[in-house]
């Protein structure tokens, strides 16, 4: 861990405990509500429980310490994954059949729906974050294009001394920035956007059981543009939506749109409107004799004529009555 990186975690120290107590069953009772029901096994050592807890956009910052080691066996997350690394003191985590020596160094990634069982040792603290689990998936089935065939799981050990390490290191520490501040302070389109890079970093860098499919999404997504686009063609002078488009790619509303921005620099609905211009002005080129502009911008879905002529004007600097007579 970075020591820029320690130092900037003040702020959720701060923040007044959720709890404090030497008593352990309201210690237990505290942790669990806020964030899973558990068994708790104190072992050594005296207990010196506190929870402090932040919250930003989506995402919950904790800091815990239990004072005495002890045993937790929450079973599954299910609703949310958490990240977790020790700020004093170790433990030991048993994530799925994978089991992690967390550290200073190597934090750990709890998947949501895998089994979990950690071991604190005595005078163990550890920050903690909280991602739900909605957000995640919602993320890949965006990057990827499509909805996921089975839950999301991480490799659970994050080494901190890695450049990926180093980067999660970077973005958590962008966010907590914001701590203490006036609930103002961090605008929420930013703060969307910095959630959505934390998630995004997760999936890319941390490997899981989506990471092949992930690392080869842009020939995956040029794919589905390709189809989309030889659809919009064949449909051109049919209504199009792009709920419509996209379900005909085999990809999401989201991430058609990425998709397409990444390709054409435009949406979806940008691209139809442009061929659709494309092709109603081929015609006006080549039309007949007694050939009008009305029936070719109907043809072509423009049900407006003002807004066709206006659009049509400013993209080629003529009229369409002028390419009409040409």
């Amino acid at each position: 861990m970075q020591s820029w990186f320690r130092n900037g975690l003040q702020p959720l120290f701060d923040v007044p405990p959720i709890f404090a107590s030497h008593d352990p069953d309201q210690a237990r009772l505290g942790t669990a509500g806020a964030l899973k029901e558990h068994d708790l096994v104190w072992r050594a050592g005296k207990v010196d429980c506190a929870l402090h807890r932040a919250q930003l956009g989506a995402l919950s910052f904790f800091i815990l310490r239990y004072g005495a080691a002890v045993t937790i066996a929450p079973g599954e997350l299910q609703h949310f994954m958490l990240f977790q690394v020790p700020l004093s003191g170790a433990a030991h985590i048993r994530v799925g059949n994978q089991s992690v020596a967390a550290s200073r160094n190597t934090g750990v990634i709890i998947s949501p729906t895998l089994p979990l069982q950690l071991d604190w040792g005595q005078g163990c603290e550890q920050l903690l974050l909280k991602i739900p689990r909605r957000r995640i998936e919602q993320a890949c089935s965006e990057l990827l294009g499509t909805d996921l065939d089975e839950p999301v799981e991480f490799l659970p050990e994050l080494s901190l001394g890695t450049p990926h390490g180093r980067a999660w290191q970077h973005q958590i520490g962008t966010l907590l920035c914001y701590l203490g501040g006036p609930p103002q302070a961090a605008p929420s389109p930013w703060l969307q956007a910095q959630e959505e890079a934390l998630i995004h970093h997760l999936l890319l860098c941390q490997k899981s059981n989506y990471s092949q499919r992930l690392m080869q999404r842009p020939a995956g997504a040029q794919k589905k543009v390709r189809v989309a686009a030889e659809y919009i063609h064949e449909h051109l002078q049919e209504p199009l939506t792009l709920a419509v488009i996209a379900q005909a790619s085999g990809s999401s509303v989201r991430g058609l749109s990425m998709a397409f921005q990444e390709h054409y620099r435009q949406s979806p609905m940008a691209y139809v409107r442009r061929e659709r211009m494309r092709a109603a002005r081929n015609d006006l080129l080549q039309a007949q004799p007694g050939a009008r502009v009305t029936d070719i911008a109907y043809r072509w879905g423009f049900g407006h004529l003002g807004r066709f002529c206006a659009e049509y004007s400013k993209r080629y600097g003529e009229t369409p009555m002028q390419s009409l007579k040409r």
